[in-house]
């Protein structure tokens, strides 16, 4: 079922209330890119990227928990990483759109509680009625660490890293109230538990909606062409053209990675994922 990811029109908001730090380390307005609104068209309630590097969803995910943050009313957003570098990441993001959206909007939202892992603000609507907003951003370190909370956001990034997916859902999964979203977003890390959840998930299994991005929703065929070169048998790791590229050329493999995709491509078991692709 999609999401109506319009209740607050969160592209409207997102792109006139936050800015980013691009590629050439300037900031400007966060306008999101082909591939952020084909996601934003094509969420459910439950998603999973595998995507190419650096095609910005884990910053737009992180956006959508901070425009939440700010407009909701009793948000318990969380955004977690299995990649210490990249949570680190994601906090600086996210204190950088709350400041962006405080410059912008001229104005200081009196936050209760900053730390490093979890912001709270306490808001009061127009009948007088207090509400509790909270965005934790941080690491997963346990495989289990949702059981307990009350999520309305969950974003997960790098799950391909998750040492065990199943038990991870499994605490997740009582921690999410009804209407909830979760998304998770990876690169591809090997035949790993993460790859067989991702197939399950294409043949219809499991109740989330995989989407696939390859590097071309974001560069240009002269550029992947350079690449190509500078990077040699990594290449496709870093920018794989279809998800079993992405994981025959990602993680250890024992047999020869160019031999078993061929194999791969000739020999299919279901339709091939349709769906988000770009020609």
């Amino acid at each position: 079922m999609a999401l109506p990811l319009n209740d607050f029109k969160y592209q409207d908001f997102i792109e006139q209330r936050f800015t980013i730090i691009d590629k050439d380390k300037h900031e400007v307005p966060f306008i999101m890119n082909p591939a952020q609104l084909a996601f934003m068209e094509a969420c459910t309630y439950r998603n999973i990227i595998l995507k190419a590097r650096k095609l910005g969803f884990s910053s737009l995910l992180l956006a959508i928990a901070c425009t939440k943050f700010i407009l909701g009313r009793n948000e318990r957003c969380v955004s977690m990483s299995f990649d210490t570098t990249a949570s680190g990441k994601q906090l600086e993001r996210a204190k950088h759109f709350i400041h962006s959206y405080e410059a912008i909007r001229q104005t200081k939202m009196p936050l209760k509680y900053n730390s490093k892992s979890e912001m709270v603000f306490e808001g009061e609507d127009d009948r007088g009625r207090k509400y509790i907003n909270t965005l934790r951003i941080g690491t997963a370190k346990s495989n289990s660490f949702g059981r307990g909370d009350d999520i309305t956001f969950l974003h997960l990034t790098e799950t391909s890293q998750c040492d065990n997916l199943e038990e991870l859902l499994s605490g997740v999964g009582e921690a999410l109230v009804n209407g909830a979203m979760t998304t998770m977003e990876t690169t591809a890390n090997g035949f790993n538990s993460f790859k067989r959840f991702w197939d399950e998930a294409v043949l219809g299994l499991r109740g989330y909606t995989p989407m696939f991005f390859s590097p071309v929703w974001e560069y240009s065929e002269e550029f992947l062409a350079q690449k190509a070169r500078e990077l040699g048998d990594l290449f496709e790791q870093e920018y794989p053209p279809d998800p079993e590229m992405a994981f025959v050329a990602s993680g250890s493999t024992y047999l020869d990675k160019l031999a078993m995709n061929q194999y791969l491509r000739e020999v299919k078991t279901h339709e091939p994922l349709a769906s988000l692709s770009r020609v």
